[in-house]
């Protein structure tokens, strides 16, 4: 009855021929790996990050780079015969047929060419069990088929690309770098024994491996003996497999532009040749800060014309404790790199002018929860100095005074337009946001200072040239210049960093540097008329930095950038807009003179001189302070002291119009309930300076 049922079968399909069969050129074309690759500017591999999850595919390997130890162990084990057959192994074939007749376990006679066919044609696959007659007798034809139009070698090369190897692993590239860590072509010939034992059975226990193994060993008269075929089988087989990509480049910015279940390429705006730049100068200066209790870094380029990300950082890799974090995304408090943005909008406002004086002296200010003192990083003060230096040598409390004069929600609103986000809510960072209390990332800093550079107008950055990025004016022309020029007057900041340090360039480059309470956050951001870098140092978990300031923390690693950058990118001056006057200044007795840039219209006659009563005003209490009397304290134990900024006999204390003892000292003064004016004057009665304060 067998016997009938193989005949009839075989008599009912031997007219069949095999339907059309693609060539090796197009099945090669045709695979689809599992990694997305994503590309530079100029074509070049950045970054390999795998997006498909159903299997592990990597590229199609030529045979002439596979190891001859493989092709040898796979034909042993697969196709005795595969050089002398055409398609199909009739002697294997007919002992199968004899098996099947007599009712024994039927041994596969399958051939390499055969075993090629359904991995192509998806309808000749089995499904769940053995393959059907039809199905196999397709195979048969489809193989004969293949093997006038193939050679050999396009038939092996497919097969150790297109078969399942080990789980997921597919193909002999990925099982090459899965297992071993290595390409086909330095597989020796214990390792291609244990690959070509899983093509059989590539879901089997490591047990039943290495029985394979010895077997084909045997078959192949290797060397290797059984035992040390199990040792390193086990070894090998227990423990996860892991494909260490050949391109890692941009590993936080290929997380952002791939989408998980798609395999493709991407052209980026990056630069690989920038890219690798800026992730060695991070190693090499994190080397160098390890003892400063330094881990982990981050840097962005950016184009200034178009918006293009040339480098995107996320962290210092192998470096950090925590390599995953991507540290352009991660918020950190911003520190003095937003002060160019308060100077620019008072200058926009015309409150100041460059060569304005502002105090730099101790001062407590009245806020809701309480007194803000805000101090400089060296806890030392300067008096009165004038905006430009100011502002490029980081002094803190003028910031926090000309924050007042503008008003914190206008600065509030000119960082939104920014892109800093919604800051509405002025009452949670209030005055100490001039100090750089916003959480912030590297990506908003880089390009709002990137605005700057810009002339004043700001537009999204871009990572692919698919996006064409809105603009819109945040400053005008002359106060963006205005600002460039203060910060990139490397005398402007002397007075707190010296004149030789990292940020002094033989170019023209505006820079600032920042750092966050406790040292938690350094920043140091800087930018030419063609590109601007932003680099963040600290560590990922909060711990603080040991003595670390933007001098010797980011600032060096932006000197190495932007010196590389400047050979590529050459800048050049930054040009005077319409708007702007350069204009000579004398002092009133015109002995001294200074050439300054000033917005039309508020260009002075003279430069600014000290007024003494700015000197020598009040220091405390407090401009409208509100003081409470304890009914629970004694009397004697309540006093409200009097303080001037400076201590001269000369000056003299008046309450409400009482005249007390001279201002040398530090007096103190009981409070009665009501409201007070306190007045500062000279010893001939010329008021100095007033204020009134309340105790209720």
């Amino acid at each position: 009855m067998k016997v009938l049922l193989f005949v009839l079968g075989f008599l009912a399909v031997i007219p069949l021929l095999p339907g059309e069969f693609p060539s090796f050129q197009e099945v090669r074309e045709s695979l689809e790996t599992s990694e997305s690759v994503l590309l530079d500017r100029n074509g070049k591999v950045l970054h390999e990050m795998r997006t498909r999850e159903e299997e592990r595919r990597l590229d199609w390997i030529p045979l002439k780079d596979v190891s001859s130890h493989l092709l040898e162990a796979v034909v042993v084990a697969e196709d005795k015969r595969f050089y002398q057959h055409s398609g199909v192994d009739w002697y294997a074939l007919g002992s199968g047929l004899i098996r099947f007749l007599s009712s024994k376990p039927i041994r596969g006679a399958s051939t390499i060419t055969m075993q090629v066919v359904p991995l192509i044609k998806n309808e000749l696959q089995s499904t769940g069990g053995r393959k059907t007659f039809w199905q196999k007798w397709k195979q048969i034809l489809n193989a004969r088929s293949m093997e006038t139009e193939w050679t050999k070698e396009e038939i092996l090369e497919a097969y150790l690309n297109l078969v399942s190897f080990r789980g997921e692993l597919v193909g002999i590239h990925s099982a090459s770098k899965g297992i071993f860590g290595k390409s086909p072509h330095g597989l020796n010939e214990k390792e291609s024994i244990l690959l070509a034992s899983l093509i059989k059975i590539p879901s089997a226990s490591p047990d039943r491996v290495v029985k394979r193994a010895c077997h084909l060993g045997e078959l192949l008269q290797s060397k290797e003996s059984c035992d040390e075929l199990k040792y390193f089988i086990l070894a090998k087989l227990s423990k996860p497999y892991h494909i260490e990509p050949k391109f890692s480049h941009a590993g936080h910015l290929a997380h952002r532009l791939f989408t998980k279940g798609e395999t493709k390429s991407i052209h980026s705006t990056l630069d690989r040749d920038i890219q690798i730049f800026a992730s060695e100068s991070i190693r090499k200066h994190l080397t160098t800060l390890k003892k400063k209790n330094v881990k982990d870094a981050a840097v962005l380029v950016l184009d200034n014309k178009t918006g293009d990300v040339l480098a995107y950082v996320g962290s210092s890799g192998s470096l950090s404790d925590s390599p995953l974090i991507d540290g352009v995304l991660s918020k950190r408090q911003a520190g003095s790199t937003l002060k160019p943005f308060l100077y620019a909008l008072a200058i926009e406002k015309k409150i100041i002018t460059p060569i304005s004086l502002l105090e730099d002296s101790p001062v407590e200010i009245q806020v809701g929860t309480g007194i803000y003192s805000p101090s400089n990083y060296e806890n030392h003060f300067h008096g009165m100095v004038q905006a430009k230096i100011a502002l490029a040598s980081s002094l803190n409390v003028p910031a926090v005074r000309l924050l007042d004069m503008v008003g914190i929600d206008e600065f509030n609103q000119t960082l939104e337009n920014l892109g800093f986000g919604n800051l509405r809510d002025s009452e949670h960072y209030g005055l100490s946001i001039a100090l750089g209390s916003l959480d912030t990332t590297l990506l908003d800093l880089t390009n709002a200072f990137r605005t700057l550079a810009n002339k004043g107008e700001f537009s999204q950055i871009r990572y692919t040239d698919e996006v064409v990025p809105t603009k819109s004016r945040v400053f005008s022309q002359g106060t963006s210049f205005l600002i460039t020029k203060i910060l990139s007057d490397r005398e402007n900041r002397a007075l707190t960093f010296g004149l030789e340090n990292p940020l002094a360039k033989r170019f023209p480059v505006a820079v600032k540097t920042g750092t966050s309470k406790d040292m938690r956050d350094n920043w140091c951001l800087g930018y030419t008329t063609e590109v601007t870098v932003g680099v963040w140092v600290g560590n990922f978990k909060g711990d603080p930095m040991w003595n670390v300031s933007g001098i010797t923390g980011a600032a060096p690693i932006w000197s190495d950038l932007i010196s590389f950058l400047h050979k590529r990118y050459p800048s050049s001056e930054w040009k005077m807009p319409e708007g702007v006057v350069e204009k000579e200044i004398l002092s009133k007795n015109g002995k001294v003179s200074q050439k300054e840039f000033f917005l039309e219209g508020t260009d002075p006659y003279f430069l600014p001189e000290i007024n003494e009563s700015e000197i020598n005003g009040i220091l405390s209490p407090v401009r409208d302070s509100i003081f409470a009397i304890d009914p629970d304290m004694p009397e004697s134990k309540q006093k409200i002291f009097l303080e001037s900024r400076a201590k001269d006999s000369d000056l003299f204390w008046k309450i409400d119009g009482m005249l007390l003892e001279n201002a040398e000292k530090v007096r103190f003064w009981k409070p009665t309930p009501g409201k007070h004016q306190l007045e500062l004057v000279t010893r001939e009665g010329e008021l100095v300076d007033k204020l009134y304060f309340r105790v209720r």
